[in-house]
C-alpha cells in the first residue's frame, strides 16, 4: 500500500495531472471573483499581484487545498479556495474544520 509523506495510507483516486502556470492563474482569477477578493478563513482583502510594488493590500492570495494533496485531494475547483498567505501558513496540516474553529474561538489570530 502506498503511503503519504505523513505516513497515512494513500487514498485511491484518479491521479490528476499537475496544473500548469496558466491554469493556476486562471483558477486564481475565478476564485478571486467568487470570493470577492477575500480570504476564505479570515475575510481579509487580498491581492492577486505577484509583484511586491503592486500589492495594494500587502497580502497576496494563495491557492489553498481544502483536502491536502498528500491525502488524496485534487487541484480542481471543488478542493481549492483562496487564502491569504498568513492563513495558508498558519493552517499547516490541520483539517479545515479544526483551523476554522480555532480562528472562530480566537485561539488563532
Amino acid at each position: 500500500m502506498t503511503r503519504t509523506l505523513s505516513g497515512r495510507p494513500k487514498r485511491p483516486g484518479p491521479e490528476a495531472p499537475e496544473m500548469g502556470k496558466a491554469q493556476r492563474r486562471h483558477l486564481r482569477w475565478l476564485l478571486f471573483g467568487q470570493q470577492e477578493g477575500c480570504c476564505f478563513y479570515c475575510g481579509q482583502m487580498m491581492s492577486l499581484s505577484f509583484a511586491r510594488r503592486d500589492n495594494i493590500w500587502g497580502n497576496s492570495a494563495t491557492l489553498e487545498h481544502l483536502q491536502r494533496k498528500a491525502d488524496g485531494g485534487g487541484s480542481g475547483k471543488a478542493n481549492v479556495v483562496l487564502a491569504c498567505k498568513d492563513c495558508n501558513q498558519r493552517r499547516g496540516n490541520r483539517p479545515v474544520e479544526v483551523y476554522r474553529a480555532l480562528r472562530r474561538d480566537g485561539r488563532m489570530t
